[in-house]
This record gives C-alpha cells, sequence and structure tokens, in this order.
C-alpha cells in the first residue's frame, strides 16, 4: 500500500509537504482546490512506467491514447508560483511517495523524482532515488543526456553516463545492467517492483461510462474496469452467468459468483435495488443489466442514473485484491444521503477484511460524517484513517491534516467545512421570528 505522497511545484502546489496514506485516506474540500491534482501525480508515475515509450521521462498523457491524465506540457504541470524548497528548484517538479506492503513505513520503498524543462515542452528527469532507503540507487543529471550513479548507501558514486539515464524514470535498459555486472544484477528487480505496485491501482474518475441498454460481453472476466467504468458491468455479467447457473441448479455459490452476489448486497443495502439479474439476447453475445426493484425488474438504462453511476464503484471496491489500491474521485456523484454513508461502510468492510487500500477524493458530508461514526465505533481505527482538507490560500494550495480522536471528533474543524450549517440555521431562525411578528401584526390590525 502506499504510505506516504509528498508533492513540490506539482501544479497548483508549492509543497504539500509529507502526507501520510492510510488504508483509508479522504481528501476532501472546495473545488479546483488541489485535492485531484494529488491522485493525478500518482496517475502520472503510473502511465509513465507502463508506457512503451524510453525515451519519455514523463508521459505527460495523450488524449487519444487512452491515458489516465493529460498533462498538457511541462508549463502546464510546473506550479505558476513555483518556489525553491531544500531539494527542489523553484524550476522543477518533485513527486515522492513511499509503498509497503502494510502502513508500517518500516522497510518501505521510496520513489523520489524530480523533472525540468525539456525539448519541445517535454519533461527531462533531473534526479530519482528508487529503492529501500538503505539499498536501491540515485541518478542525479549532471549535463544533458548524462546522469552520475550512486548505489544505495556508499558515498562515492559508481560513475556517470549516458547509459545511466533511467528509461521512463523507473528502470535501466538491459545493457545497461548487463555492463554493470554484479552491480546491475543488485538494480535489476528495483525497478519491476515500483512497475508491480503502480499496477496495483485501480482508478475510477469523476465521469463514469453512462449506462447502456445492452452489453457484448466476450465470455471471460475483464483484467480491469477502466478509468471510467466502462468493464464495471461486463465484470458484473462474467460474475452474473456464474451466478444465474449456480442458482438453476441448486448449488452453493462459486468464487467467482462473489462480485455478483456482493453487489446485490451493497445496492440493497444503499436501497437503490432488490436484486439485479442478466439476461442474454437471443443467441448473440449481448446481454442486459437488470435492476430488480419492488417486484419489477428493469434495463439500467431505464433506471435512475445513480445506479448506474455507483455499480463502477461498487464493483471496482469488490474487484480489487489485497494489496490493491483503490483511488476513487467523486463516489457519491447522483446518490441520495444514506447510500453516500454506505459507501463509507464499503470501504471500511473491504479495507479491513481484504486489506485493500482506498484513496478518496470527495465532497460528500455524509460519506464523512459516517466514517467518524465508524470510528466512534471502532470499526475503523485512526491509524487506519487519514482525513485532509485542501483549500486555497491565495494562489496555491493548503492542506490540512484532520485531528480525529478515538470518538470520530474533529478538534481542528475548518471554517465552513461543509458550509455555514449554523449560519443557515440562524437565518432561517431569524426569518422565522420576523414571519411569525409580521403575521401576528397582520391580524392586529384585521381585528382593528
Amino acid at each position: 500500500m502506499l504510505t506516504h505522497l509528498k508533492l513540490e511545484n506539482f501544479k497548483i502546489w508549492r509543497s504539500t509537504g509529507p502526507v501520510r496514506l492510510a488504508p483509508i485516506t479522504l481528501l476532501l474540500g472546495t473545488n479546483s482546490s488541489g485535492k485531484s491534482s494529488m491522485i493525478q501525480s500518482l496517475l502520472l508515475i503510473r502511465q509513465t512506467v507502463k508506457g512503451d515509450d524510453p525515451n519519455l521521462d514523463l508521459n505527460l498523457g495523450n488524449p487519444d491514447a487512452d491515458d489516465s491524465v493529460t498533462m498538457g506540457q511541462f508549463k502546464d504541470l510546473l506550479c505558476r508560483h513555483s518556489a525553491a524548497t531544500e531539494s527542489t528548484s523553484a524550476t522543477q517538479v518533485g513527486i515522492e511517495f513511499r509503498w509497503a506492503d502494510s502502513h508500517d513505513t518500516d522497510g518501505s520503498t521510496l520513489f523520489s523524482a524530480r523533472y525540468g524543462k525539456g525539448p519541445a515542452g517535454s519533461a527531462e528527469l533531473a534526479y530519482l532515488r528508487l529503492g529501500k532507503d538503505d539499498e536501491g540507487f540515485t541518478v542525479a543529471r549532471r549535463k544533458p543526456g548524462i546522469y552520475r550513479l550512486s548505489l544505495g548507501t556508499r558515498a562515492k558514486a559508481l560513475g556517470q553516463s549516458a547509459d545511466y539515464r533511467p528509461q521512463r524514470s523507473f528502470a535501466f535498459s538491459a545493457s545497461t545492467l548487463n555492463k554493470l555486472g554484479d552491480i546491475g544484477e543488485l538494480i535489476k528487480p528495483i525497478g519491476p517492483a515500483l512497475l508491480d505496485e503502480l499496477g496495483r491501482i485501480i482508478y475510477l474518475g469523476p465521469v463514469r461510462r453512462l449506462a447502456q441498454r445492452d452489453y457484448v460481453w466476450g465470455g471471460r472476466m475483464p483484467a480491469h474496469i477502466g478509468d471510467d467504468g466502462a468493464k464495471a458491468v461486463d465484470a458484473l455479467i462474467a460474475s452474473g452467468v456464474v451466478f444465474q447457473q449456480a442458482k438453476k441448479r441448486n448449488q452453493a455459490l462459486p468464487p467467482e459468483a462473489g462480485l455478483f452476489d456482493q453487489t446485490i448486497h451493497w445496492l440493497k443495502e444503499m436501497n437503490l435495488a432488490d436484486g439485479l439479474s442478466i439476461r442474454a439476447l437471443g443467441g448473440s453475445a449481448r446481454y442486459e443489466l437488470m435492476i430488480e426493484k419492488d417486484g419489477q425488474a428493469s434495463n439500467l438504462k431505464d433506471v435512475g442514473v445513480g445506479v448506474s453511476q455507483v455499480i463502477p464503484v461498487i464493483v471496482a471496491a469488490l474487484f480489487a485484491k489485497p494489496g490493491h489500491v483503490v483511488i476513487l474521485e467523486e463516489p457519491e456523484s447522483h446518490l441520495h444521503p444514506l447510500a453516500q454513508r454506505k459507501l463509507a461502510e464499503l470501504f471500511a468492510q473491504i479495507s479491513n477484511q481484504r486489506k485493500v487500500q482506498f484513496i478518496v477524493e470527495t465532497h460528500s458530508e455524509h460519506l464523512f460524517r459516517r466514517m467518524q461514526t465508524l470510528i466512534a465505533r471502532e470499526e475503523v481505527s485512526i491509524t487506519d484513517a487519514a482525513m485532509y482538507f485542501v483549500e486555497r490560500e491565495g494562489k496555491s494550495a493548503r492542506l490540512l491534516p484532520l485531528e480525529v480522536d478515538d470518538f470520530g471528533r474533529v478538534r481542528n474543524w475548518p471554517k465552513e467545512f461543509f458550509g455555514d450549517a449554523l449560519g443557515e440555521t440562524r437565518e432561517q431562525t431569524a426569518l422565522a421570528i420576523k414571519r411569525a411578528k409580521d403575521l401576528r401584526t397582520q391580524d392586529g390590525n384585521v381585528l382593528g
């Protein structure tokens, strides 16, 4: 799981400072405050290391290539009000994170990179530290195309060469590893470890695929559900076919039916459906997803948009395997308050039972309030939850870690966190008193 994130001069962020990432991490705050930028930094590194162009130090994204994020050019990535820090110059962007097998940071692995402006608006790697604290390697750009390589905690560098420029900011070419001999064998598994960790990320964006009347299913469980949840229903169909076959034969549900069964459970909990069913259209590969409610089955296309928007969220959570990181933006979209509260329970249950990490960007007061209650109930420990309020401070962003006690109470409640509820109540009360006085005055005039 990811345990730490730090950004410097990244978009709106001059510096986030070190941010602790817990098994359940909530990012709350105003619009355009910088919450999504924190998520984008992780997706940016993910699409870079998973790419196929060794010459790209940072894949800023191509909208025609289905990249998770498109950042434009380096000038669009660099904070407009950037400032030099101890490690990063004012003309550089810094991205740093750690990951470990658990939220215990002992033995964690570090990715720390700094980028400057490259040719034609690209980003060029200036510095990279990758590996565990006493292991791994460090490269630093000395002059165009030339990098100095250091190993672990050794004071003396191994030298500098064009061969020491990591491909896609994480791994060396096979020929470079061969030239390094025994040292190359030490370095070789470090890059793939990063690739493996970022490959565990399941990301679901705020704009999810709208419902279709029917779906073409290839006969197998999809490998992923897509950043917009486009394959979430395919996953449900794959599991639902097995579920319905088992039910028809009065057999125990096999593991493959679990996704469908648990999705039904959570839709019931959210009061959105009483059940689900899959209908094959003739002998074709097309299937309908039917929503059962109040004794009637309706096509997914014909029910409220909230159902079609939350299904990918539920599937993403259930689809995740132990060790996966589920990153969600606005999972509460189009949901009523009860369903939003149940999302918190979904995240808490899956995180606890299956060791899945959730990083959630949300505006939902109901989701947040329920998380407070779960902490008070001791169903979520304060060490397993991290909650942050992000707001604009002038022209840059500011991150406020919320101090939550064992009863779920926030000690440092930000001003107008979820709007000015107390102010609304005061105004309503004052208006009610004024209206009552006006009515009494009118009645007195009539009687007179």
